[in-house]
């Protein structure tokens, strides 16, 4: 809801300054003197509607971005300044100074230099704000169409879990913790045909194909998806999603998995392990039981290789003192001081079911971590 309040505000705003940009040109140019003036009025009263929109927009932008690094989000992030700048600084006064003007009739050298002001200032904002509308649609993935790919593989990772290798597109690129969408082309099934769904990409970004991992369920779309040949066809959207790891490598990064929520940490996980990333990482992974907890062979495999990642598998469904010999229970605050020198000062990435994600969120509210240093992700459906 918040990604749609966000595109409708920032599309109304970035409507209204075309609007009164594409007006002021062409009043200038082949109206008279009454034209620009009642252009003028007209135009202070669109700030009643552009000035709560951009508002909104701000907002709403500064809550999405918060703590994400992906490339676009930090691309908008820069922009939103400039635009704030120029239309709290430039085009609204400019809007009051010039309808008092064009109203008296003064229009001499100074109203015509203020003119020329306003217009470059308005159209640096359309130019930004179009900008930010373009990398707004391409973090949805939906900018291009999807790409023709084929089914390599798949294998049993878990309990009721399954990995899948897909060819990677050519040209294809993303940053670890991205997702992908997944298609079903429509003559396929008649009963799934054009059916989708928006997947974490487990593998990292250096890997030679796509892989995701997934639960099995009695959806018609996962039972495609286990039961499709070997080299049959799929449509791929993406990258979509801005849910990467920080830049600052002096935080460390806390991640907070539930089942099958492990999938964007995996692919985190192993870009940080394959170019040597300085982040400090550790991994809290919830599961029912052992067989439950797909990847954790991997995962053990590569705490025991690098230095700067901590594995921390928790399971639920086993009692302490049974077979299993590390944390049983759920995660909360005392397990994470258990394995952590400090709650503060980390990032927390969550993802799982949103039943996990919420009491997460509130364990960490309740030990005194800010919000602006949680990332989370609720998996809805598996």
């Amino acid at each position: 809801m918040k990604t749609r309040i966000h595109a409708i505000a920032g599309g109304i705003g970035l409507l209204m300054i075309l609007t009164f940009w594409t007006s002021t040109i062409l009043s200038e140019l082949f109206g008279s003197h009454d034209t620009i003036a009642m252009v003028k009025e007209l135009i202070l009263y669109g700030m009643f509607i552009l000035v709560p929109a951009m508002a909104i927009v701000g907002a709403s932008g500064a809550s999405l971005g918060a703590g994400r690094s992906a490339q676009l989000v930090s691309a908008k992030k820069k922009r939103m300044p400039i635009i704030a700048a120029n239309g709290l600084l430039i085009l609204l006064p400019m809007a009051f100074v010039l309808e008092s003007k064009a109203s008296a009739g003064t229009f001499d050298a100074r109203f015509y230099v203020l003119q020329v002001v306003e217009l470059i200032a308005g159209a640096t904002n359309i130019t930004l704000m179009a900008m930010n509308a373009r990398d707004g649609v391409r973090l949805t993935g939906r900018s291009k169409p999807p790409a023709q790919v084929k089914l390599l593989g798949r294998e049993i990772v878990a309990k009721d879990t399954i990995a899948v290798r897909i060819a990677k597109p050519t040209g294809f690129t993303y940053e670890p913790g991205q997702a992908l969408r997944l298609t079903i082309p429509s003559g396929r099934d008649k009963q799934v045909g054009g059916t989708s769904r928006v997947l974490s990409i487990a593998s990292a970004p250096h890997e030679e194909n796509l892989t995701i991992v997934t639960r099995l369920r009695d959806s018609a779309f996962k039972q495609t998806m286990n039961t499709m040949p070997e080299g049959a066809d799929l449509q791929l959207s993406g990258p979509l999603g801005s849910f990467v790891l920080h830049d600052d490598p002096t935080r460390p990064a806390v991640f907070l998995a539930g089942g099958i929520g492990i999938t964007p940490f995996l692919s985190m996980i192993r870009h940080a392990t394959h170019t040597s990333l300085p982040h400090e990482m550790t991994l809290f992974y919830s599961n029912r039981t052992r067989e439950d907890a797909a990847m954790l062979d991997e995962l053990q495999d590569i705490a025991v290789s690098n230095p700067n990642f901590n594995l921390i598998a928790a399971m639920t469904g086993i009692q302490e003192g049974g077979t299993w010999s590390g944390e049983t229970g759920r995660i909360d605050a005392a397990m994470l001081t258990r394995h952590l020198t400090g709650l503060k000062g980390s990032i927390y990435y969550l993802v799982g079911p949103r039943s996990f994600v919420s009491a997460m969120r509130e364990e960490l509210v309740a030990a005194g971590i800010e919000k602006n240093d949680m990332r989370f992700e609720q998996f809805t459906g598996y």
